[in-house]
């Protein structure tokens, strides 16, 4: 179904009538100001957008064993969020400026999980959380190459990253994904599109 089968927007026009940056770190945090209509009546509102570039994650699963290559970290957020903190999350992490997403999913793959990856399949390019960030993700699905020796992965230290890494069943994905212990946004898109691409690796 292409977009056309919607019916066209009626949202009035909005524009970018400011934008300042605040903040530099890990993260930008820009203030920005928008002018558009609200129920008619011209409106100038302002808004928060954190800004840290684009991302790209993959599964990479093995289809003759039945697993995928998951990394297991703490993330900040989360740790501020419930206390605890740790994810189980697919490969994943920053577009370089001018690389090519698919290119950061190989790199991240083997960086963090160790494996190299055959062809990458692009699921899509979704906002991560177009409310508050700038960035949108590429999502892919990959096999594993199984004649390419592993590494250990775990992370790049200069990036102090702290990572384990699991070979997980994707049929233990699956349930995770049911009983909503899958809490990472994007593992969850990546594992249920291939649960409904390949059903026959989830049984």
């Amino acid at each position: 179904m292409s977009d056309d089968a919607l019916p066209p927007s009626r949202l009035p026009p909005a524009r970018v009538a400011d934008r300042r940056r605040v903040y530099e770190g890990w993260l930008a945090l820009d203030v920005v100001v928008i002018d558009t209509l609200v129920r008619g009546v011209p409106t100038r509102l302002r808004r928060e957008v954190h800004d840290h570039g684009n991302g790209a994650a993959v599964l990479a699963y093995d289809p003759a064993r039945r697993t995928a290559v998951m990394v297991r970290q703490v993330r900040a957020a989360a740790l501020v969020a419930d206390g605890a903190g740790v994810t189980l999350e697919v490969p994943a992490g920053l577009v370089d400026h001018g690389e090519d997403p698919a290119a950061t999913a190989r790199r991240e793959a083997g960086e963090e999980a160790g494996v190299v990856l055959v062809s990458l399949d692009l699921v899509a390019n979704p906002y991560a959380s177009p409310g508050a960030l700038t960035e949108r993700l590429w999502l892919y699905l990959a096999e594993i190459d199984p004649t390419a020796p592993r590494t250990g992965g775990g992370g790049v230290a200069h990036e102090h990253e702290e990572i384990e890494v699991l070979d997980v069943p994707l049929r233990l994905l699956a349930v995770m994904a049911d009983d909503g212990r899958l809490i990472d946004m994007k593992t969850l898109l990546l594992v249920e599109t291939l649960r409904r691409r390949r059903p026959d690796l989830f049984a």
